[in-house]
């Protein structure tokens, strides 16, 4: 009994030992736990790294294709048409991209400029781009002394585009254009020797239109010689058709009598045809019977005075023929016509302004081809046109001046005189000698007073003519 109340004590003394020992039970919550939700993070923004960017390098100064390259040019123009020319000039130089500069020298009238340039060929000192007839620069041509422009104009860079070639009278290519094909006389401008024609004072006279043939020219200036002499004072042996023995004014009224200066194949010269031969009676005869006369200058004044019923002149004479009749105070209808043939062929002696270059280096000849570029095309053109009053070369140069001719009336008119023609034939060898040679003759027709007279001078001048050419040659 004892023994076993030991061992019941042991027990439960064992018990409390490991009861003790034992891990404490978790109690039950009795309100679910409140679980605080972690706050949201915001992921942070990817930064970009900035961009280095690097000083862009300065670009090296190019120095434009021309730079430092001078060109001298020699023209005929003075007083204002001068200044206006050099204005150009001057903006050509502030604004060209190539670095050129033009120097413009004001040379005298054309011959003053052959003279010049014959003695420049002997002693070196030439322009490097020359304005002249084409029949001075076809002589310098064949004494190598102006350029082919051909490879410049066909230039894939510098050149003229098909456009541009095409927007140019077909004429003038071939008239700048030597027989071998070289083109080396490039277009300025146009103009023509025509009559100034007092369209009221005709009127007046009885003559309700321009003389269509000459014997109807013949007729008018001659009622105006009649007119002038009952008139009397400083009108007496004045009225009719002031005419000049000159080469231009000679050969003006041939082409209208259906003649030219060339033999029947275009191979020698020959002044010998009968419409020479009647050309020249024709205004002998009219001087003889007081209808033709000639002043002491240029017949403007006289024309505004109404001592002239028709004179000749170039269309370039316009300016000066309107200051004319504006100091008169003369409100007269007048204008340009052309000279009337036999059986009524129309006429006027077209010419051409044309510029040449010099030969000299590649970069002088390169300059000046460009400033020739610059200076004839249309925008600058029609510029040049308005104060210098010659015509254009182009169709969009008259295109641009539609509001000056219609302006200008008169000066209209000469746009299609100058394309009736026809022109000397300035390209045929020794032209510019045998042009010079019929200046000189023309003063001898002028004094015939025969038909065999005539034809003397006109055989001795065809002799002289095709010399020149042999020498030439």
């Amino acid at each position: 009994m004892k023994k076993f109340s030991f061992m019941l004590a042991i027990v439960m003394i064992m018990t409390l030992v490991l009861s003790a020992c034992a891990p404490q039970a978790t109690p039950e919550p009795t309100e679910e736990p409140q679980v605080e939700e972690p706050e949201e993070v915001e992921e942070p923004e990817e930064v970009e790294e900035p961009e280095v960017v690097e000083e862009p390098e300065e670009p090296e100064e190019v120095a434009p294709i021309l730079e430092g390259v001078t060109i001298d040019f020699w023209h005929v123009y003075s007083d204002q048409q001068k200044e206006d020319l050099h204005a150009l000039v001057d903006e050509f130089n502030a604004n060209n991209e190539y670095g050129i500069t033009v120097q413009p020298f004001d040379q005298g009238n054309y011959g003053d400029i052959e003279d010049k340039f014959n003695a420049g060929i002997q002693s070196g000192d030439l322009p490097d781009v020359v304005q002249a007839y084409t029949n001075a620069l076809t002589d310098w041509y064949t004494v190598d002394s102006i350029v082919d422009l051909t490879p410049y104009i066909e230039d894939a860079e510098y050149g003229l585009t098909a456009e541009q070639l095409n927007d140019l009278y077909p004429h003038l290519r071939t008239a700048g254009t030597t027989p071998d094909g070289a083109w080396i006389a490039y277009p300025f401008t146009q103009s023509a020797n025509v009559l100034v024609y007092n369209f009221t004072w005709a009127e007046e006279l009885g003559f309700d239109a321009a003389p269509a043939t000459a014997d109807e020219l013949r007729e008018q200036v001659c009622a105006a010689a009649a007119a002038n002499t009952e008139r009397g004072g400083d009108f007496a042996g004045t009225g009719g058709l002031v005419y000049y023995p000159s080469a231009t004014n000679w050969l003006h009224f041939l082409y209208a009598f259906g003649g030219d200066e060339l033999n029947d194949d275009g191979t020698a010269y020959d002044f010998t045809s009968q419409a020479a031969v009647d050309t020249t009676m024709y205004i002998n005869d009219m001087k003889a019977e007081g209808c033709v006369w000639q002043t002491e200058s240029y017949p403007n004044p006289e024309q505004a005075q109404r001592k002239a019923l028709i004179t000749m002149s170039s269309t370039a004479g316009l300016p000066y023929y309107e200051a004319a009749f504006e100091a008169e105070s003369n409100d007269d209808e007048w204008g340009f016509i052309a000279a009337p043939g036999p059986d009524g062929q129309l006429a006027v002696n077209a010419f051409q302004q044309m510029l040449g270059v010099v030969p000299s280096t590649e970069d002088q000849q390169l300059a000046s081809w460009l400033f020739v570029k610059w200076l004839t095309s249309p925008e600058i053109q029609a510029r040049w046109v308005k104060v210098g009053g010659y015509y254009g070369t182009q169709y969009t140069t008259e295109a641009l001046l539609a509001d000056h001719a219609a302006e200008n009336p008169v000066w209209a008119t000469g746009v299609q005189l100058a394309a009736v023609g026809p022109s000397e034939p300035q390209t045929f060898p020794a032209w510019s000698s045998v042009r010079r040679t019929i200046n000189d003759a023309a003063a001898e027709l002028y004094n015939a007073t025969t038909e065999e007279e005539v034809l003397a001078v006109l055989e001795t001048l065809t002799q002289t003519a095709n010399e020149l050419v042999e020498e030439v040659q």
